[in-house]
């Protein structure tokens, strides 16, 4: 008769322990580095280092333990404040302002030797660094919408239990077996806190889509627009993150809608579920 795993933060703890090798004095001092971060209870921030080691939180915490576990690793992925007197060095995050109260500030510069690739190559690898923060921010701003709107309208465990049928189905199915891989690679880290972080942007249009009465208009805005900026977003974002060039006017297009988006979820932001 197979033994049921034993679940709870000290489970937790203990894996993490066994993980790394460290002792309970070591733990407890990784745990006050991550209370510099972000106030947490130690429970919790045993939880975020836990995830940061890579073990899958879920097998160990169930309910509002992981629920607050996930919402923390999430807001520490969020976006850095940073001081004005002390330009490109980032402070502690601030996650009690609006977000119309956020600035990012990324660095200005940019070096790097290379002996194998011509000068044209590190050129595009300098003009593209900047335009990739603008997509890392676009597409998790749409994830984190999804996140809070689901969460809202199914509960903490809403992404077993809504998607049943259809493309949402599909993507789904392909996001856990992403999961499931990402059992065989002990070595790295894991890629998100939460099966949504599994997806691609053009699966974020198709969730949204297949639930059209949370997410429009209240949300985002009109369905047809919504749907085409996201069709003329994708090939951009399939391009750079496949470590290739946008062209001058793909670059433009891109930031102009990150201008668009951000009016919208400024406009939005009043109908928004808490996180």
């Amino acid at each position: 008769m197979a033994t049921k795993s034993v679940k709870g933060p000290a489970a937790l703890r203990e894996a993490l322990m066994k993980k790394t090798g460290w002792s309970k004095q070591r733990l407890s001092q990784v745990v006050q580095q991550k209370h510099g971060q972000l106030p947490m209870s130690t429970k919790v921030a045993q939880a975020v280092i836990a995830h940061e080691k890579g073990l899958r939180l879920g097998r160990f915490l169930d309910g509002d333990d992981l629920r607050e576990a996930q919402e923390t690793v999430a807001k520490l992925r969020g976006f850095s404040t940073v001081s004005a007197n002390a330009p490109g060095r980032p402070r502690r995050t601030d996650v009690a302002r609006s977000a119309s109260e956020r600035t990012i500030v990324f660095p200005s510069e940019f070096r790097l030797k290379d002996p194998l690739l011509p000068a044209a190559t590190l050129n595009e690898a300098r003009e593209m660094a900047q335009i990739y923060p603008v997509l890392y921010v676009l597409e998790n701003s749409l994830r984190e919408i999804i996140r809070r709107v689901m969460t809202a309208q199914f509960g903490n465990d809403w992404w077993n239990t809504a998607f049943t049928s259809g493309k949402s189905k599909q993507l789904k199915d392909r996001a856990d077996d992403r999961i499931k891989k990402e059992d065989l690679q002990v070595w790295h880290q894991r890629r998100g806190a939460h099966p949504i972080d599994y997806v691609d942007l053009d699966d974020l249009r198709i969730i949204a889509v297949s639930k059209p009465n949370l997410f429009f208009p209240d949300i985002l805005g009109d369905q047809l627009w919504f749907e085409q900026f996201m069709r003329e977003l994708y090939p951009s974002r399939c391009v750079l993150c496949h470590m290739n060039p946008l062209s001058r006017d793909n670059v433009q297009d891109v930031r102009l809608k990150l201008s668009k988006w951000q009016k919208l979820v400024a406009a939005a932001m009043s109908r928004l579920p808490n996180p």
